[in-house]
Order: structure tokens, then C-alpha cells, then sequence
């Protein structure tokens, strides 16, 4: 999808970076742009031995969201991180390079994943196949919130934004999205979102360790290889957007996984076997997936600015009614919780 944050390289400059981090062994057979995602640019190298993947990060001077900075140097961490202490399949990081000597964006190099995305393979999964495959997520979901933090908030070196409360950390990355959408002149009701989200932010009160947060674990991030008549999950991507936060907060953005936790009975019963929590969710969890849910789409609002006409004023629509109803079942439910 095009978008203004991509910062698009030429043939001639992917196989430079190719050729420097990898050398003549390197035989390059074909290249293709990976055109799903919608923040930075990707290539699929088809190379003689083992494809790889290019993931270019966003231009000089190209104009963020407050929460964006620095977010493939996240991204690579959590990699690592998930690499080292769980067994949730992603790719293997090979190449990473800072310097901007070569372009003048960051980028890394990844191992290809064979499979595609979930996302499009939904009208050939069979409602056993997809049940067993939601199973497989949840102890996948379950190891990565399993994964403990020092500190609540995105990922950060500035003390100043590590935080020691979940309360403190979620009320300073919504402020970070009101605050951009009043730069960027998006129509919202901004003192009734804040209020309400003051309001109801001690129900965050109990979460007092911060787990790993993808935040992004939608099924286009997901992927899936046939096994026999089946299809299993042969590797999770895109882990930019994680915090240390709540593990609830990771339900919401499981678009097209899930539909609401409170419905996902078998999905979660699995989890709370595998975390050790209550199955049954409480009026303190539900509030707090609306608080989520609303932070989620508050993001889809408000980065729309970068994208095409078009895309822009549905996704824009889309995610500013599901604000609107969660600020409105908040105020009629959450604060009577």
C-alpha cells in the first residue's frame, strides 16, 4: 500500500545493501516489493540458497507519530527478546545496519518466511483448522506476555518515560495520540476522550508488572504453512508497536484472530491455563479492553493522515465511530464498575 511514510529504494540500491552485508556469495535471482504493510518498506530478495527480506525504516525528515520514534530499533529488540526467552516462531534477524552511510534510512535483513499472511487465507480455513490454530495462538499469546518488563510504557532509554505505574504509562501514550491528532487537525472530541479516560484509568490500578505487549498481532501478521490438509503458524511479524504493559491490551488488535475475548471461550480458556489467570473475564478486564480498544483506534484515526485520499476517509470513519462508541461505553459503564 502506498503510503507517505515508505521510503522507497531502487533495484540498483537493494543489491548494493545485498552485496555489503552479505557479499558475492549472495546470488540474487529476483526482487519484489512487499507491498502489505503500512509504515515502512519491505523486499523480497529471491536469492540462489535462502530468500531474505529487506525492511527499510522511514526517510530523513519524514513526519511521525510521537509513539513511532525509534520503532524498528524496538522492533529488532523485541525480536531478540522473543528469540532468547520463548518459543513463538519469527524470523531470524541477520544483517542490521544504523549508520545511514549506505541510504539514509535504518534497515535490516530478516530470513523469509515461506507461507502467507492468515489474513488471506481465510476462506480456506476450515472451522477446525482455524480452532486449532487460535489454540496454537493463545500459548503463543501466553509466552509473550509471560515475558516481564522493569518498566511500563514503549520501549525507551529516557527515564523520564519509563514509567512506574501501568496507569502513568497508558494515560502518557494516549496523551501522545490526542496530542497529535490536535497537530495534525483531526476531528475529534478531544476534552470528552480525555475526561473520560482520566476517569476511568484507575481500573489499570492492578496490573503491577509490565509484560510484553505486541499490540499489533493482527492475522496479516501472522503466518501459515500447509501441513498435509492443514495449515499451522509458521511465524509471527511485525512486533514495531510493543510496549510493557497489560496482556490484555493485546486482545483488541487480534483483528481478524478473534472476535471479543469475552467470546473466545476455547481461545482463552487455553490462555489462562497457560498464564495461570481466571478464565472467567472480570467487569475490571472489560473495562479495561474498551480502554484498549479506544487507544487502538485513536491510533488508526489519527495516522490516516499519510495515506491515500481515499483509504484515508475509511479507515478515518471506520476507526473514529469504534472511538465514539467505546468513549460512550465508558462513560455509560465504566465508571459505574
Amino acid at each position: 500500500m502506498k503510503c507517505k511514510t515508505k521510503n522507497l529504494l531502487t533495484e540498483e540500491q537493494i543489491k548494493m545493501l545485498v552485496n555489503k552485508n552479505f557479499g558475492n556469495n549472495c546470488i540474487i535471482k529476483n526482487i519484489k516489493e512487499l507491498k502489505g504493510g503500512m509504515f515502512n518498506s519491505a523486499y523480497l530478495i529471491e536469492a540462489e540458497g535462502n530468500n531474505l527480506v529487506l525492511k527499510v525504516s522511514v526517510g530523513p525528515d519524514t513526519p511521525l507519530l510521537s509513539y513511532e520514534k525509534d520503532i524498528m530499533a524496538r522492533e529488532i529488540e523485541v525480536y531478540q527478546i522473543i528469540t532468547d526467552k520463548t518459543e513463538i516462531p519469527v524470523p531470524k534477524v541477520l544483517a542490521v545496519d544504523f549508520s545511514k552511510r549506505l541510504i539514509s534510512s535504518n534497515y535490516f535483513f530478516m530470513t523469509a518466511l515461506q507461507g502467507n499472511a492468515m489474513n488471506t487465507l481465510t476462506k480456506k480455513l476450515k472451522v477446525e483448522n482455524k480452532d486449532k490454530l487460535k489454540e496454537e495462538l493463545a500459548r503463543y499469546f501466553a509466552q509473550l506476555h509471560q515475558v516481564k518488563g522493569v518498566y511500563f510504557g514503549y520501549f525507551t532509554e529516557d527515564s523520564k518515560y519509563r514509567f512506574s505505574t501501568w496507569r502513568e504509562g497508558f494515560l502518557h501514550m494516549t496523551d501522545m495520540i490526542l496530542n497529535d491528532g490536535k497537530k495534525l487537525q483531526i476531528a475529534l472530541p478531544y476534552e470528552r476522550i480525555e475526561k473520560v479516560l482520566k476517569e476511568t484509568a484507575h481500573y489499570l490500578d492492578g496490573i503491577m508488572e509490565p509484560a510484553l505487549v505486541d499490540y499489533d498481532l493482527w492475522a496479516g501478521n501472522v503466518f501459515l504453512i500447509q501441513e498435509g490438509e492443514e495449515y499451522k503458524v509458521e511465524g509471527i511479524l511485525d512486533f514495531e508497536r510493543a510496549f510493557w504493559g497489560d496482556p490484555l491490551a493485546d486482545f483488541p488488535s487480534a483483528m481478524m484472530i478473534l472476535q471479543e475475548l469475552k467470546k473466545e471461550k476455547a481461545f482463552f480458556k487455553v490462555y489462562a491455563k497457560e498464564t495461570g489467570r481466571e478464565e472467567k473475564l472480570s467487569k475490571e478486564d472489560l473495562v479495561r479492553l474498551t480502554l484498549y480498544k479506544t487507544y487502538l483506534h485513536l491510533i488508526m484515526t489519527v495516522e490516516t493522515y499519510r495515506y491515500n485520499f481515499l483509504y484515508a476517509c475509511f479507515q478515518k470513519s471506520y476507526a473514529k465511530k469504534v472511538v465514539l462508541k467505546c468513549i460512550k461505553e465508558l462513560e455509560e459503564k465504566g465508571l459505574n464498575c
